[in-house]
């Protein structure tokens, strides 16, 4: 199955009227809705789930703790319900203001009870479960199903990660039967994963290719790990990197498929592949930016070579804007995925049982549905702030969809193109759009958050690579899920206060 969600035209993101505007902003929320309905009845699912694998194990447990795990569940069970039903309720009516309040704060309460829900299922657990007893186990809901030396110790691996990472794979990824997932406790910790298991398998001894815009604390962790052997080529140009591959003979290849950096590179990922086809060299993709919008595997095809090492931070995209839990994912094929799970159980960096629990399930009508609305408000900001900045050569406006960007051709035919927007200028003038377009916003009453990260229902400012010498500091406006009319709204706000910067 393939992502499929129309991109959006420059005509279809110009301004409409007023009408029609408000027809696609009612149609926005209704699909916003639906996505936070999904949120609470996989967490009532859950709720449900881990009440029944008490009943299972009741007479393991001592009565009290029984009786208050039961009392609360069945609490978490029906606040859930009555936001089920708020929700489809919500949804029948017309009202634009109220459904963008009641879309705030279900989000708002969602985040919240998915915290509560990942402790709760996991209240009865030990991260160190029992598989033999004498009288009474320790290993709460899953006692009788823990294998000695393999999940009798939740730091190496545990049952939750391994329903998810299973889910995660059906779900998401397109590529051969063999890609496996691995879940970290956050996306650095697989990315020093896959450093870490590469090096002690020998894979890193040759030199290190690195793309010059990769995401500035991967790079510096390589070249501070690896001095002298890292060597770094511009990924927007495609006919020097693989020229660079074949005269360098790279132990191994880093990539972000989507940079992270003023820039916003797109590298042909497509080429690197096919140029190191039947080589056994490693190729290791940060797919952050991208998510299930880009599919690597299923570029690499049945092919062997090159071995192909993917990974993601499940803090943006995946956790559909709540913010709650720290985690990551690797994905890796046959022999690969073996040795990363082995190396991730002495390197520490596996993910806790409640943070799964926390985490909304794989799926992936919803999240191409979320990337589709990212994709056309980042493109509608990037337009909006381009035209703002049109003749002022001080500052550069940076998006794929942008014809003015080196892979926009090339990018014309994706299904998703990222959801932030680089803005590049000189300190002082990206520090006064910063204040100014908070001003703004407030003057106007549309909301905006000043931080980190990015995929959430919010748009967010923030100074990115502001306290680094491994990357080029910019201001990334990473596009919330406002609805039409909202981010119309939004695009007036950051074009006034950058046109004033």
């Amino acid at each position: 199955m393939c992502f499929v969600a129309p991109i959006p035209s420059p005509a279809a993101l110009a301004p409409v009227d007023a009408g029609e505007l408000a027809g696609q902003a009612l149609a926005d929320l209704r699909d916003d809705l639906g996505e936070l309905g999904f949120v609470a009845r996989s967490a009532r699912a859950r709720v449900r789930s881990a009440a029944a694998e008490l009943e299972r194990v009741e007479s393991d447990l001592q009565p009290a703790t029984l009786a208050v795990l039961r009392d609360q569940l069945g609490s978490a069970d029906g606040r859930l319900r009555a936001l089920c039903g708020r929700l489809s309720r919500a949804a029948a009516r017309s009202d634009l203001d109220d459904l963008a309040a009641t879309k705030a704060a279900v989000a708002d309460q969602l985040r919240a009870e998915s915290g509560l829900v990942g402790a709760l299922a996991t209240a009865a657990d030990w991260q160190s479960p029992s598989f033999l007893h004498s009288i009474s186990p320790a290993a709460g809901r899953h006692a009788g199903r823990i294998a000695p030396h393999w999940t009798d110790y939740k730091r190496d691996r545990h049952l939750d990660a391994a329903e998810y990472e299973r889910a995660y794979v059906e779900e998401l990824i397109d590529g051969p039967p063999d890609v496996r997932a691995l879940l970290t406790s956050c996306g650095m910790a697989a990315f020093t994963t896959i450093v870490g298991s590469l090096h002690m398998a020998h894979r890193l001894a040759g030199p290190l290719l690195l793309g010059h815009g990769l995401y500035h604390e991967t790079k510096e962790l390589l070249e501070r790990s690896f001095p002298g052997a890292v060597c770094q080529v511009d990924e927007r140009d495609t006919r020097a990197l693989l020229r660079t591959i074949r005269t360098l003979r790279p132990s191994a290849v880093f990539l972000d498929t989507l940079c992270n950096t003023r820039w916003a590179p797109l590298p042909d990922v497509a080429a690197v592949l096919g140029e190191l086809r039947d080589r056994d060299m490693v190729v290791v993709l940060d797919n952050t930016a991208l998510s299930a919008g880009f599919q690597p595997f299923r570029l690499l095809g049945a092919a062997e070579h090159p071995r192909l090492i993917v990974f993601e931070s499940l803090l943006k995209y995946p956790q559909l804007g709540l913010d709650r839990v720290n985690a990551g994912v690797i994905l890796g094929r046959g022999a690969d995925a073996e040795a990363l799970e082995r190396d991730r159980e002495h390197l520490g960096t596996n993910i806790g049982d409640a943070a799964v629990q926390s985490l909304p399930p794989p799926s992936r009508r919803v999240l191409e549905r979320r990337l589709a609305r990212l994709g056309r408000n980042a493109e509608l900001l990037a337009r909006r702030l381009a035209a703002a900045t049109s003749g002022h050569s001080a500052v550069r406006v940076f998006h794929p969809a942008l014809a003015e960007h080196p892979e926009q051709k090339s990018a014309r035919g994706r299904p998703f193109r990222g959801a932030c927007v680089s803005i590049a200028s000189t300190p002082e003038r990206e520090r006064r759009f910063m204040a100014g377009a908070f001003a703004e916003a407030r003057a106007r009453g549309v909301p905006l958050i000043g931080g980190s990260s990015f995929g959430f229902d919010v748009t967010r400012l923030y100074l990115t690579a502001a306290r680094t010498h491994h990357g080029e500091a910019f201001v990334r406006v990473a596009a919330g899920t406002e609805d039409r009319m909202a981010v119309e709204e939004l695009a007036g706000v950051l074009a006034a206060a950058l046109a004033r910067s």
